[in-house]
């Protein structure tokens, strides 16, 4: 619980800068939205604005699940410095092949999102990209989640491109490329 409590407070300064932007999000797609951070071999959502549509998937703020499991957690693990090691650890358990997690960690750094469909929940689409902190570290990922039946693989593009985008926003919003800007 006090680990819980701790990442609660730390991250409310991360959910009072990100509300614009999840409601951004929220607004265009009437999905979903959702923002996580990693904590070890999981992520733990820190905000999250249900869809207000009959057939919606959710799960609450607080939620955990696997950093190898799900678009969100591959969104955050993509971009992560893990050693072997520490990426073989983050299988352990999972039911992930190793080569397919290498392969879709590969794909998802070079378009920058991540997908899933019916991986955790059976009909569900998720698709996240990966937002940055003021040191450049990856700090967590923006996670739009629906029915298959809204989210077709042309509005799955959409969506990507829309939360790329306002990532980005959110990156800039924690100081991502003000380091480097200083010294030009």
């Amino acid at each position: 619980m006090a680990k819980l409590a701790h990442v609660w407070t730390a991250s409310l300064d991360l959910s009072t800068i990100a509300e614009p932007v999840l409601r951004r999000i929220w607004s265009e797609t009437g999905e979903t939205v959702a923002m996580f951070v990693p904590q070890g071999d999981l992520r733990l959502c820190v905000a999250e604005l249900p869809s207000p549509q009959p057939l919606n998937f959710k799960r609450g703020v607080g939620y955990t699940e696997r950093i190898v499991r799900g678009a969100s957690g591959r969104a955050i693990l993509a971009f992560m410095e893990t050693t072997p090691p520490e990426l073989r650890k983050y299988l352990n358990g999972s039911g992930v092949d190793l080569k397919q997690l290498e392969s879709e960690l590969a794909q998802t750094r070079k378009r920058g999102y991540a997908t899933s469909r019916s991986e955790l929940i059976r009909g569900a689409v998720a698709v996240a990209a990966p937002f940055f902190d003021r040191n450049a570290l990856l700090a967590g990922s923006l996670g739009v989640f629906g029915p298959e039946v809204r989210l077709s693989a042309a509005r799955q593009q959409q969506v990507a491109q829309l939360l790329m985008n306002e990532a980005c926003k959110l990156s800039e919003a924690l100081g991502f490329g003000s380091v480097g800007a200083t010294r030009a």
